[in-house]
């Protein structure tokens, strides 16, 4: 049975991003080879993985393609504001949006995923248990301001489930939606 993934921010050629999130590689070439290993690994040719924002930075549309050539499953692009334009580097994808919502299992029910490159404050659905995400501020100090706005608003009573799914913050790998509520401790880990 097919797998849905989710990632954002691998910027695949971007040199710099290196330093910014002070990622593990040594140069771009590296970091590449890490990210397409580590994808592979995990993502099967039947898989959909949605990449919400920044797959790419400053890379040319043959490399791109290169890139994704490389890269098990079908993949959903949510625009970023690295990603390159045009409609030869949209073909590269399954589709290609600026905002997405799509249904998911996670343990036999339903949950609404809302996905775009930046956080939306409040977003359709969620007071009504919807969950979103996004990435674009990496671990950097507005991803924390962030991370703690979203903990004052649940603290407040009002539901708001958004995660920043930024590759820096998921080991450099897609994850399904059930890892991210994990790893959030949204869920308790499955036994």
């Amino acid at each position: 049975m097919a797998k849905i993934y989710f990632i954002s921010d691998l910027h695949f050629g971007h040199k710099d991003v290196i330093a910014f999130d002070r990622r593990p590689f040594k140069d771009v070439e590296e970091m590449e080879a890490e990210l397409i290993r580590k994808w592979n690994a995990k993502v099967s040719r039947d898989d959909h993985v949605f990449v919400i924002g920044d797959m790419f930075g400053g890379v040319t549309t043959a490399h791109a393609g290169e890139i994704v050539q490389s890269l098990n499953g079908k993949i959903h692009l949510i625009r970023g504001n690295h990603d390159p334009r045009g409609q030869i580097f949209e073909s590269l994808f399954e589709d290609v949006a600026a905002y997405r919502e799509i249904q998911v299992q996670v343990r036999g029910v339903r949950q609404r995923v809302i996905m775009r490159h930046r956080l939306l404050p409040f977003f359709r659905g969620h007071d009504e248990g919807a969950v979103m995400l996004y990435g674009h501020t990496h671990n950097s100090i507005v991803a924390r301001g962030e991370d703690q706005c979203i903990r004052f608003v649940n603290w407040l009573g009002i539901p708001f489930h958004a995660f920043n799914v930024g590759a820096c913050r998921l080991d450099y790998e897609p994850k399904t939606l059930e890892e991210i509520l994990v790893k959030a401790g949204e869920i308790k880990q499955a036994k």
